[in-house]
């Protein structure tokens, strides 16, 4: 892939000694020539040109990666699309908040969130920056009846270079409405409460994990996964 490299078109002004004149005209961003379609249905975007795919086949919710490589450093836009959980934009926004707070005691680093519009929505826009060095911008948002995260990150000396890219294929979201049947509703609260109670015991919150995981159980008390970490946490 080509990267974000400025044409450079240089006119020499050779008018009683004028010094060069040197004009800088951006490059379109390269965006894919074929738009990823979710295969779960939630979603349609156009990606950055030549940058993998990476999918999640068992996970009930449309998830997908796009990775590229520079050196040893990776670059990612992640787009996520789930039943949507919230009861309104409020409570994402609360959510997020929340979530910063469990990066902040687990990682460290200097956390945002911005209100803002995309697509005429609504959007929580959170800009992270770590102590080791990643930075990223993510989007949350409510649209077609489902719940979205767009979230570009890489290393510091490569982010501002790849935003802009990242940018332009983010505007190329089209959320699909999809009726999510109950089953799938109940199958992705699941994966969300087990992220959070992993979450919450890399941060050392015990308590916070148990009630995570309890809630989880109410609604599939055989979960092997659920049990599985339950055993974890109260070994602790």
């Amino acid at each position: 892939m080509r990267s974000q490299i400025s044409c450079v078109v240089q006119a020499v002004v050779m008018i009683l000694g004028v010094a060069q004149i040197t004009v800088v005209l951006a490059e379109p961003p390269r965006l894919a020539a074929d738009i990823y379609t979710d295969p779960k249905g939630y979603f349609k975007i156009r990606p950055p040109a030549d940058w993998t795919v990476e999918e999640y086949e068992s996970d009930p919710r449309g998830k997908v990666n796009f990775n590229w490589f520079e050196g040893d450093k990776k670059v990612q836009l992640k787009v996520f699309g789930a039943a949507n959980p919230f009861l309104n934009f409020d409570d994402l926004v609360q959510d997020c908040k929340n979530g910063i707070e469990r990066l902040r005691a687990r990682m460290g680093g200097s956390y945002t969130v911005e209100t803002t519009t995309l697509f005429g929505h609504e959007a929580a826009l959170i800009l992270a920056s770590l102590s080791n060095g990643f930075r990223q911008y993510q989007l949350q948002f409510i649209a077609a009846g489902n719940y979205y995260t767009l979230a570009f990150g890489t290393d510091q000396r490569l982010y501002d270079k790849y935003l802009t890219l990242a940018k332009a294929s983010i505007e190329t979201l089209e959320p699909v409405p999809k009726q999510t049947k109950p089953e799938e509703a109940l199958a992705h609260t699941l994966q969300s409460k087990l992220r959070q109670a992993q979450l919450y015991l890399q941060v050392g919150k015990k308590d916070w994990a148990l009630t995570a995981i309890s809630e989880g159980l109410d609604i599939d008390p055989k979960n092997e996964e659920l049990i599985r970490l339950k055993k974890q946490a109260e070994a602790r």
